[in-house]
């Protein structure tokens, strides 16, 4: 009943301890909390002042240029300027040159009622006057209305804006129109600003900005705890404060930037001040309970140690196990029930007896004999499942585990021996042993005769290749055959008439020329890999291919798509195996597009260069290849032709002359035509290969 009390007086000081340090997080989190709110009020109230303060400097520097339009128009050489067949143009640049000097402006000029520029202060400059005609510029037709002009342009790329402020000129009419342009670039130096500012235009695109990040990320809402609202985003690398003004008559966005990084160290310091103060406690009021405990565990140890024991030989008495005490001499000094069963003795015959006496006469198993020699000893080691066979008192043999462990770190207290019977493991390990023979026996059974099936299969497939291959060849040789039997009838009724006999005689020789290429594509198909590698242009493959078509690219109306690649660029192999490549893939384009009407386009494209290949595509807009054939296109006499238009052996050709060369040749998904792609292996890779196999 004791262990259980202290059990029970335990649990109730971890709940303490669990519910003081949520207390401490508690206060710690509200305390931060509070200090966090509090200086970013003080924040927001310090960037409320730097806005009011950001947008009178820019209105004050605004205003110093606002004038500039109205004095251009009441200047009488501008007037005389607009006057018909008035040629004053040098003295009005000049004139506007001093007054863009004089009040600080990027440029000022004139523009007549068209909208094309008759003066410019920045005359001198390289090119930069004359301006083109300014009368679809926004400034000009607010203008050309008799209003004040003010219109906001973006040049060049973001941040670069420019502001144009214009005003009627009149004479006697409304002759035309003054311009002042600013800078927004020289209105940001004119700010005496040192924090980060940013001024958008009312499509969000930025004006000018200070010491900031450009685009900002997304704003992220924080609320106070009075209910204050802040907007927080990412600047820099760190969160900042967001304050923006909209400006009523200008619609732009002016917009300040604070850093909380002043807040969040306050809070932090907060935070680890009360946890520190709570850690601190905490530890105080554990150390002197802990002073308290000490004394009663000592006293409780004592009366444990008594208890455990009591409670020892108990469960050496109950253990389900055999155990066995021995002394350093290996004598049996305790035996429990279960090992008294399990060897058939009973205490008095076997109480200082040695060990292996009860283990069984002969017994030799060395690692056994090592552990026992080594008791009492710093040679011993501790002995863990040891199957061995043992004798029971009737001399039956038996398997058993056995294990020899120390009672404790002092030597004289003994060893404690463990044996467990096996003899129903030993059963059924064995029964599990002959279920696996027999299923070994009969899997191995089940795969010779999938290994005979599969011979089937594969000697059906060779006798299906071969069938195709004879119906294609004696269809494609008959008919150049039949056709020579009727020439050489022919001829035979010719000799007398010399131009018409050369004549079939050509014709014959034609069809000879056929019956070869027939031929040559089964000698092509049965080619080996050769012996030699060399350097090949893809460069000068492709042209001399593309030569070759360009009669059947005329008859198809055909847009090529091509642009040849670097010269440089070397491929390993030889020029006629990529010739042949290149051939069928482009002769097997134009006949599937020539079964289409329509425009007729074919695309050359190198897609992809590593240091070890590349990927070479041939794209057409033709009918395309249907997903459910795909996987036969490269096998030998599989053709989607008509019979007698072909062998079948174009894409088998290319893919075993790729695959001799170390490259592969894949449909890929495109809509709208077929499209192969054909990865070629680099001579450089394959000579840097071939040399470290050399040197290997």
């Amino acid at each position: 009943m004791r262990p259980e009390a202290s059990s029970r007086k335990r649990y109730p000081i971890s709940v303490i301890a669990l519910v003081y340090i949520l207390l401490v997080s508690v206060l710690a989190w509200f305390a931060g909390s509070l200090s966090r709110d509090w200086a970013l009020a003080r924040l927001q109230a310090q960037g409320a002042d730097r806005l009011l303060t950001s947008v009178s400097q820019m209105r004050l520097a605004l205003d110093q240029y606002s004038y500039l339009p109205f004095l251009l128009a009441q200047n009488t050489d501008v007037h005389r300027l607009l006057q018909p067949g008035d040629s004053h143009q040098a003295t009005v640049n000049r004139v506007l040159e001093q007054i863009n000097l004089v009040a600080g402006s990027t440029a000022l000029f004139v523009l007549d009622a068209e909208g094309r520029p008759l003066a410019f202060s920045n005359w001198r400059e390289e090119q930069a006057f004359p301006l083109e005609p300014q009368r679809n510029e926004g400034y000009f037709q607010q203008a050309i209305a008799g209003e004040q002009g003010l219109e906001l342009q973006f040049h060049e790329k973001p941040g670069h804006a420019r502001l144009y402020m214009s005003a009627p000129v009149y004479t006697d009419r409304l002759a035309g129109v003054a311009v002042m342009r600013l800078d927004m670039s020289q209105l940001r130096e004119q700010l005496a600003i040192e924090y980060p500012l940013i001024v958008r235009s009312p499509d969000d695109q930025l004006i000018f900005k200070t010491e900031a990040r450009w685009p900002l990320s997304t704003a992220v809402p924080l609320q106070l705890g009075n209910g204050t609202e802040l907007s927080l985003v990412r600047a820099d690398g760190e969160l900042s404060l967001l304050q923006s003004v909209k400006l009523d008559d200008l619609g732009w966005t002016v917009s300040v930037l604070t850093a909380i990084r002043p807040a969040q160290y306050r809070s932090r310091v907060v935070v680890g001040s009360v946890l520190g103060g709570g850690v601190a406690l905490g530890l105080l009021l554990l150390y002197l309970r802990e002073s308290r405990q000490k004394r009663r565990l000592q006293l409780e140890r004592m009366r444990e140690r008594a208890r455990s024991e009591e409670q020892q030989r108990d469960i050496i008495n109950t253990a389900q196990v055999g155990l066995v005490h021995i002394d350093q001499r290996g004598r049996v000094q305790l035996i429990n029930p279960m090992a008294m069963q399990i060897f058939g003795v009973s205490v008095d015959r076997v109480r200082n007896q040695p060990v292996l006496r009860l283990l069984g006469e002969g017994f030799s198993a060395l690692p056994l004999q090592q552990a026992l020699e080594a008791l009492g000893t710093d040679r011993f080691r501790p002995l863990t499942g040891l199957e061995v066979v043992g004798q029971r008192g009737d001399g039956n043999a038996f398997p058993m585990m056995i294990s020899i462990r120390q009672m404790s770190q002092q030597p004289e207290l003994g060893y404690l021996v463990t044996v467990i019977d096996i003899s129903r493991r030993k059963r059924l390990e064995q029964a599990l042993r002959e279920a696996n023979e027999s299923l070994e026996q009969k899997v191995e059974a089940r795969t010779q005769a999938l290994e005979a099936a599969q011979a089937e299969l594969v000697q059906a497939g060779k006798l299906a290749a071969l069938g195709r291959m004879s119906a294609s060849v004696v269809h494609e040789l008959n008919q150049p055959m039949t056709a020579m039997r009727t020439y050489l009838a022919i001829a035979d009724r010719l000799l007398e008439n010399p131009e018409a006999l050369r004549k079939n005689l050509k014709l014959q020789e034609q069809l000879l020329d056929r019956m070869a290429l027939i031929t040559g594509q089964l000698k092509t198909f049965a080619y080996r890999k050769p012996e030699r590698i060399e350097p090949v242009s893809l460069q000068q493959v492709t042209a001399q291919v593309l030569q070759m078509f360009r009669g059947r690219f005329e008859e198809l109306s055909l847009q090529l798509h091509y642009e040849p690649p670097p010269a440089e660029l070397l491929i390993a192999g030889d020029n006629a195996r990529y010739e042949q490549v290149l051939i069928n893939l482009i002769k097997n384009a134009c006949d599937a597009m020539s079964e289409q009407s329509g425009v007729h386009e074919l695309w050359l494209e190198l897609v992809e260069v590593s240091e070890q290949s590349l990927l070479f595509e041939v794209r057409d807009n033709g009918p395309g290849i249907a997903a459910a054939i795909r996987g036969q296109l490269f096998e030998p006499f599989f053709t989607t032709k008509e019979v007698g238009q072909g062998l079948g052996l174009g894409l088998a050709i290319v893919s075993s002359i790729l695959r001799d060369l170390g490259g592969e040749i894949r449909v890929a998904d495109r809509e709208g035509g077929a499209c192969f792609q054909v990865r070629m292996p680099r001579y450089a890779a394959v000579e840097r290969d071939n040399n470290e196999v050399e040197l290997s």
